[in-house]
């Protein structure tokens, strides 16, 4: 993959950090792209089950949101809602459709959760889009992304592949963290201080599917509209549930416990200023432009 040129307005990306991977901003649109490389083994830093404590109620009040917008624009539909959903993880975005009377079928690389997939009948396909892809005849009414579109490489070439998979007036769903919310600002400046770990954790360069590009609200939008679709509506997310914040830290098997409760003890102080500053999750709705 190319490095030198930004992938979304194509000017020219210069090396902005050295961690382990090394970062490249762009000085037009300022996005923020890796090096980095998915690791094919699924062998990582990653302990899944804290990860899954710390994450699932911020997760579920952020469906519940984005669930109220899709409704909004989709509810007038004389038959069911249908999506697809990329990089499903646990299942939890489809056991909320399932909740809301929202078709929806999944696709998702690891196994990890089949198990639970199959205990909860969620409609799940193994493998990587567009390689795996459960065509729908006329296209789904949406396709969404929650916390995954940051971990795709070719950005461009997904996007196109979108188009074929929607309906005429299907909609893009892409929940995904900002490059100018407060944890990126933090992690850069601890960066500048001599510490590296937390930017290496906010890129998950330790994991085995690490963020390739980190994104705001101006180069997500220019992506996608340069590919023929427009902005809907930008949602603000949550970012944490403060009652789990020790375990979503914890998700980092190379995290000691001490350390993990002076960050917690540390953002549960800082959770004003948190809740206070720039967004670090949006979630962004594109329509086709037929």
């Amino acid at each position: 993959m190319d490095h030198s040129t930004c992938p979304v307005c194509g000017n020219p990306l210069k090396l902005k950090f050295r961690l382990r991977f090394n970062v490249y901003q762009c000085a037009n649109c300022g996005l923020l792209n890796s090096d980095a490389r998915f690791e094919h083994s699924f062998q990582s830093d990653l302990e899944s089950e804290s990860r899954d404590i710390g994450l699932k109620k911020v997760r579920l009040k952020n469906f519940a949101t984005i669930i109220r917008e899709l409704q909004r624009y989709q509810g007038n539909k004389p038959n069911k809602i249908s999506g697809l959903e990329i990089g499903s993880g646990n299942g939890w975005w489809l056991e909320t459709c399932k909740e809301n009377n929202i078709d929806c079928i999944g696709i998702e690389p690891e196994r990890i959760y089949e198990h639970y997939h199959k205990e909860n009948n969620l409609d799940i396909i193994y493998g990587f889009y567009p390689d795996v892809n459960p065509k729908k005849e006329k296209g789904y009414d949406f396709i969404i992304f929650n916390d995954v579109f940051e971990h795709i490489e070719d950005v461009n070439g997904l996007v196109e592949n979108l188009k074929k998979d929607l309906n005429d007036d299907g909609i893009v769903i892409i929940n995904l963290p900002m490059s100018t919310g407060f944890f990126n600002k933090m992690a850069t400046g601890m960066h500048k201080l001599g510490f590296s770990g937390f930017l290496n954790r906010l890129w998950q360069f330790n994991f085995h599917s690490p963020h390739m590009n980190y994104f705001n609200e101006h180069n997500m939008k220019l992506l996608l509209n340069r590919h023929g679709f427009s902005t809907v509506n930008v949602l603000i997310l949550d970012t944490l549930d403060f009652s789990s914040v020790k375990e979503r830290i914890m998700a980092d098997r190379g995290m000691g416990k001490l350390k993990a409760l002076f960050l917690t003890f540390a953002l549960t102080l800082l959770k004003p200023v948190i809740t206070s500053s720039e967004p670090d999750v949006k979630a962004f709705f594109f329509n086709r432009q037929i």
